[in-house]
């Protein structure tokens, strides 16, 4: 394989519980109302703008984004991401294979991670939800990723955690890998439907690319 492409939140960054947090803080704030982590991942597919603005009066919207970005931001500060991760993008890069995110999340999300935990330097494109009109299970996001890397279907692999990441490699004809590697994924490696791999350990991941 000469490249792979990643999604972001639960897969190569320890995100989701961040996510939950800012999520949760938001939505007690301006709703009164607590909302458990498995009703905060079935609203998954917009950006957390496109969240907030389904749920959030529109007047208090622009209140409730500052309160959930504050937030999110925040908890970088006390949570690092593991450096199983780092290693195997470390390993990979040296390697010279391209990589590139393809996620769900916003820009303005994305580039918090990526900056606060130092992984913008792995990644050549970094395609988010704010840059594709169809979020995934459509492969939107992946044909346009591929199409700035020039990358070719049969030397790319996508890798994610959850069934719209699965969805979405096998509508773009690509190797789907599942993970369930992070303390906290979407689906607990529990894909419906099955990935075409499914990985459990990082450093297992790369001793297989790279085999």
């Amino acid at each position: 394989m000469r490249t792979i492409l990643f999604d972001f939140d639960g897969t190569v960054a320890d995100t989701l519980p961040l996510i939950f947090t800012a999520f949760r803080s938001t939505f007690q704030q301006f709703l009164h109302r607590r909302y458990a982590d498995e009703e905060i991942v079935a609203m998954f597919g917009p950006t957390e703008t496109g969240i907030l603005q389904a749920m959030i009066p529109p007047d208090q919207v622009e209140q409730a984004l500052d309160h959930f970005f504050r937030v999110y931001a925040e908890g970088h500060r006390h949570v690092h991401n593991p450096a199983e991760i780092a290693l195997m993008l470390d390993r990979l890069r040296e390697a010279g294979i391209v990589m590139g995110i393809v996620t769900g999340k916003g820009r303005r999300s994305a580039d918090i991670s990526l900056q606060a935990w130092g992984l913008a330097r792995y990644f050549d494109v970094v395609i988010t939800g704010d840059d594709v009109s169809r979020p995934k299970p459509d492969p939107e996001g992946i044909l346009a990723a591929m199409e700035r890397l020039g990358a070719r279907a049969e030397q790319t692999l996508y890798v994610g955690d959850s069934d719209a990441d699965v969805l979405a490699g096998r509508a773009a004809a690509l190797v789907t890998v599942g993970v369930d590697w992070l303390p906290v994924t979407q689906k607990a490696g529990r894909f419906q439907p099955e990935p075409d791999y499914l990985f459990t350990d990082p450093g297992a991941f790369a001793d297989w690319v790279l085999g």
